[in-house]
């Protein structure tokens, strides 16, 4: 009953804080654009829009601008939106057997991706659980919520005192208004209400494009059919293994359908899909507020998620230069220039310009894949590279690491890889059509790229270049698959081979939900320290110290206490306060110096001398200290005069 009234309110909220400013925006274009399109797109933008303004008014201090600024929007919007909507027909007629088969698709498409991220942040038998990696990507939003609702500048919520740099946090800016300003529990906002809207704007955007593209029905079925439910060939491998259908991103590229779980991901898919839809309408008639509107979605990416913003503007970049080269014209090399100054102006203050973030290092990806235990185990073909390499056998050495970047290649893409015969349709295109260049150019700029570098702290998280490749790869899928389909004859045919299509898409969709429903949650927080952490929101301000993540702590359980499981933001986002230092893995992708901290920590807890933990807390500087009772210090802290202050587990610094 509590999520039906969340999604009662929800629903209308996004509709005046999204839609209606989007449309209102769009009109001002007096483009020739659907009335479809526009509430799609106009949402998109509207999201944007709004994320861009709340960053702006939180930057100067006076976030319920917001507020004001989506009414004001609303009522000059009223007549020219509520006309427009009063009258809304869909320009696309359908039969009923196309009907049938796209809300299938959809209905179907979004909730396997709900399936993925919905059941996490719920409530059982008293505790909170969490699937996946949900309690550890997801306690990390929830705390950057808490951080942008406290106001700027933004701290590292688990690294208390040091400026928030090196992520982007702009997917967490409308949770977090929405939880400061609506009556809807965060964890419905972060695990029920966004992701159900991230999917449907995701499928529509893939639908209305290809749509727009194409002019087929069936192309834009089939595209959207590949995005929600086509998986790489990882399956295979692991059907060969052990008999089980799994392997994801076996092949290192994760694939579309688990983006819900990644706001920043599917974010960055939605507004890469929009970006094409604008650039589309701007190659074929020149207009500025298209032209505007498409940098701004473009350099927004810097902070939805850096690596679509660096792809998009090197493919920009790339299509301006030939578009002067050829027609003389500055049109989309300036187009390129507006963007990356806009991002430059969102991304540059948020970083620490000392970090270095890509090392080079070429074919690791395709190497580690091969050989891998957990991935191929290929280590004979490993032996036999090395050995030609010896041997300076150039011609052995070429084709061995050929084979391993078909593999590579084809097993990412899965059955998406009969999008080839578009692709090369769409390449010999490109040489004379803007839009397709730079869509071909985002397909090989994002596969280039993470076999190119890797990112420091977690080297595998370059990977995620592979999204915006897979992505438009399953578009360029569906109108090949369109293609062969209306050629196929007789209807039998026709038949037998769309479903052998689906068969071989779906399984890593099917090894997916096994993986994650064979077992119970990964985690929990056990519902006495949601009481704890519920007297340190309540009740106590400053900064929290924590117990050092002990990785070989293992009390067995079968549902593990969330700091018997991983080192995470959990405490920062269900105290609503700053720790001292937790998630390690996360400062380090970040590029903080941790170690002095991590060492304090670990002089605190495992000291037994009074004397020295006494110095350490004094130098950390916090005035909590937190923890569960099986990672209590070696010395009592009531002989250095610390004030239990909650009967379990919390202990507070007498001030």
């Amino acid at each position: 009953m509590e999520l039906l009234l969340a999604f009662i309110i929800f629903i209308p909220a996004c509709f005046f804080a999204f839609t209606v400013p989007g449309i209102y925006i769009l009109n001002f274009s007096k483009a020739d654009i659907s009335q479809t399109e526009k509430t799609l797109f106009g949402t998109i933008l509207g999201f944007v829009f709004f994320t861009l303004l709340s960053y702006l008014f939180l930057i100067i201090n006076l976030p319920a601008l917001i507020l004001i600024f989506v009414l004001l929007l609303n009522l000059l919007a009223r007549k020219v939106i509520f006309l427009q909507l009063g009258g809304f027909k869909t320009t696309f007629k359908l039969s009923r057997l196309q009907g049938v088969l796209i809300t299938t698709v959809f209905t179907l498409g979004i909730i396997g991706q709900l399936a993925i991220v919905v059941p996490s942040g719920n409530v059982v038998d008293g505790n909170l659980v969490f699937w996946s990696s949900h309690g550890f990507d997801g306690t990390w939003h929830l705390a950057l919520m808490e951080e942008i609702n406290r106001g700027w500048p933004f701290q590292n919520p688990t690294f208390a005192r040091e400026r928030l740099v090196n992520y982007h946090f702009f997917s967490d800016i409308a949770p977090a208004v929405f939880d400061k300003y609506l009556p809807i529990n965060g964890l419905d906002l972060y695990f029920r209400l966004f992701p159900p809207l991230y999917s449907l704007l995701l499928g529509s955007s893939v639908y209305l494009l290809v749509k727009k593209i194409t002019g087929s029905t069936f192309s834009s079925f089939w595209a959207v059919f590949f995005t929600y439910f086509a998986g790489s060939w990882g399956y295979i491998i692991t059907y060969l293994k052990n008999k089980t259908i799994g392997g994801e991103s076996l092949f290192w590229g994760t694939q579309i359908q688990s983006s819900s779980g990644n706001p920043p991901q599917i974010i960055s898919n939605v507004l890469i899909l929009t970006y094409l839809y604008f650039a589309y309408l701007i190659f074929q008639k020149k207009n500025r507020i298209l032209y505007l509107i498409a940098g701004l979605v473009m350099s927004s990416l810097a902070m939805f998620k850096i690596y679509a913003a660096v792809v998009l503007l090197i493919a920009t970049g790339i299509v301006g230069i030939w578009q002067l080269i050829r027609d003389k014209s500055i049109y989309t090399l300036s187009l390129s220039f507006f963007g990356a100054a806009i991002a430059s102006i969102l991304y540059f203050p948020n970083i620490s310009m000392s970090t270095s973030f890509l090392i080079f290092e070429p074919w690791w990806f395709i190497r580690t894949m091969l050989v891998e235990p957990s991935r191929l185990d290929w280590l004979d073909l490993e032996y036999r590279r090395q050995t030609y390499i010896y041997e300076n056998n150039l011609k052995r050495v070429v084709y061995l690491e050929g084979i391993g970047f078909l593999i590579f290649f084809f097993g990412n893409l899965g059955m998406r890889f009969i999008g080839l015969w578009d692709l090369a349709t769409y390449t010999i295109k490109s040489l004379k059509n803007n839009f397709y260049l730079l869509f071909i150019l985002i397909i090989l700029i994002s596969l280039a790229l993470p076999l190119l570098f890797l990112q420091k702290g977690v080297a595998g998280n370059t990977s995620q270049f592979l999204q915006y490749f897979i992505l438009l790869f399953g578009l360029l899928a569906g109108v090949s698959m369109n293609r062969f389909i209306s050629i196929i004859r007789p209807n039998i045919v026709k038949i037998a081979f769309a479903m052998v299509v689906i068969a071989l898409s779906i399984p890593t969709q099917l090894g997916l939900m096994n993986e994650l429903y064979s077992r119970g949650p990964y985690t929990k927080i056990d519902k006495n320290e949601l009481a704890a952490l519920s007297f340190v929101k309540n009740n106590l301000d400053g900064v929290i110290l924590t117990p050092p993540n002990d990785p070989n702590l293992n009390l067995g359980k079968y549902i593990p206490d969330i700091w018997d499981w991983s080192d995470t933001a959990y405490v920062a986002a269900f105290s609503g306060k700053r720790t001292y230092f937790d998630a390690k893995e996360q400062a380090d992708i970040m590029g903080y110096n941790f170690g002095k901290r991590l060492e304090i920590k670990g002089a605190i807890f495992k000291s037994p001398t009074a004397s020295v933990v006494k110095d350490k807390i004094k130098e950390t500087g916090v005035n909590i200290i937190y923890f569960p009772k099986v990672l209590k210090p070696k010395i009592n802290f009531a002989e250095i005069e610390l004030t239990k202050v909650f009967e379990t587990s919390l202990l507070r610094k007498d001030t």
